[in-house]
Formats: structure tokens, C-alpha cells, sequence
């Protein structure tokens, strides 16, 4: 989904699915990812994650007879991965005697959102849905306001390490890890829920580096 808005074009008079037709094809990176190989490298690192924590992972269901589950299985269903492009909008602000000098800036931003529903094996589906999202930009190295000897004049510069096709599949992989471990936590505070004798006040995160566990804050699924 392009979410940028062009004010110099006018869509007023397209229904809601031509407009998003016509921002797809607007947008400098959404219209060259190819799905299959974003969701592939995505479903493969979350699967590698999850195996390297330990858990035994089936593709094929629960009725599956090349991997027939455990009565202790969970199922876990992506219900939805959706792409969005935007800008994040800063404002860069340096004092130069005698006034202050702002420039807005415009960083190319991708974010991914992703919706789980985690439900043990053979028991009623729950309707809580399980959400994350996290993105990655454009980086800028260096931003200020200098003086252009030449004019005698102040100007702006800066120095940006553009996004790229890479990076957007690079961030497929870090993200199916990432949430794979988010999966990985989900499962543990939900043994350690039913197995306390009181309400546990702290949500955590298994280090599996370090095989520790730590409080996760706000790196978590958040519950819809």
C-alpha cells in the first residue's frame, strides 16, 4: 500500500480500488518487490528461527501424515503480511547567529504489518488476533546548514543512504526472525499464565544467545 499523498494530483474522481491502483504505480519500491520471493524469505528465516529455539516445525497442518503433530501442538496461522510505503516527515533546525534555519525533510520509509493467530491444536479458535510492525528508511549520514561561500548565503545539505530492493528483502528476513521469536515468547508467557499460582506482572523474552530470559517490553506481539 503507497500512503504518500500527492497534492498536485488530483484522484477525486476514482473509486477507492482505482486510486490505489494508481498510488501502487506511484510508488518507487511497493511496485518492484516481487511477492513471492519477499514471502519466501520471509516464511524461511521465521521457520529457521523458530528451529533454532528448539521447536519442531510442519507445514503441512495438523492432518498431516509426513509430520503428524504432538497433542501438546500449536498452530499458528499468518493471516496477513501487508506492505506500506511513506514518508516519515522531520524537520532538520540549526541556529546560525542571528536566526534559526529549518528544512523539512522527506525520508523513503517501508514498513511491513503482520497479523498471527496462535491457537493450540484441536481447541476452539480464539478471535484475538496477534499484530506487529516494524519498518526501515532511507539513513541520512550527515544533515545541516552551511554557509555557500561563493553567494554568502546559508543553505542545506545532506547525505543519504537511500533505500533499496535489498535492504526490503534483507528486512523480510530480519522481521520473519524477529517475529518468529515474538511466536517463540507468545507460547512461553502463555505456559508461564497457566502455570503461576498468581497473575505474572512481566511479560519475557527468551535470549536465546544468551539463554536467559529478560523482560521483552515492547519488542512483543501486541493482541488486537
Amino acid at each position: 500500500m503507497n500512503q504518500k499523498r500527492y497534492p498536485t494530483i488530483d484522484l477525486s474522481g476514482y473509486t477507492q480500488y482505482q486510486r490505489d491502483s494508481i498510488k501502487f504505480e506511484m510508488s518507487n519500491y511497493l511496485k518492484n518487490i516481487s511477492d513471492s520471493a519477499f514471502l519466501t524469505r520471509f516464511v524461511n528465516s521465521y521457520m529457521e528461527e523458530l528451529r533454532a529455539l528448539g521447536v519442531r516445525v510442519c507445514l503441512d497442518g495438523p492432518d498431516s501424515i509426513n509430520c503428524p503433530p504432538a497433542k501438546d501442538s500449536w498452530v499458528v496461522k499468518m493471516d496477513n503480511i501487508e506492505l506500506r510505503e511513506f514518508y516519515i516527515k522531520t524537520t532538520d533546525e540549526q541556529f546560525i547567529y542571528p536566526a534559526i534555519y529549518q528544512k523539512d525533510i522527506d525520508i523513503e520509509a517501508i514498513s511491513l504489518h503482520a497479523w498471527f493467530s496462535i491457537n493450540k491444536l484441536n481447541q476452539e479458535r480464539k478471535e484475538q488476533q496477534l499484530y506487529a510492525e516494524n519498518y526501515i528508511s532511507d539513513e541520512i549520514s550527515e544533515s545541516g546548514f552551511g554557509i555557500e561561500k561563493d553567494k554568502n548565503q546559508v543553505v542545506h545539505y545532506r547525505k543519504v543512504q537511500p533505500l533499496t530492493l535489498e535492504k526490503v528483502y534483507n528486512m523480510a528476513e530480519a522481521l520473519g526472525r524477529k517475529y518468529a521469536s515474538y511466536t517463540y515468547d507468545y507460547l512461553l508467557n502463555e505456559y508461564i499464565f497457566k502455570t503461576s499460582k498468581s497473575t505474572p506482572s512481566t511479560y519475557y523474552h527468551y535470549n536465546r544467545f544468551e539463554n536467559r530470559l529478560e523482560e521483552a517490553g515492547d519488542n512483543r506481539f501486541i493482541a488486537e
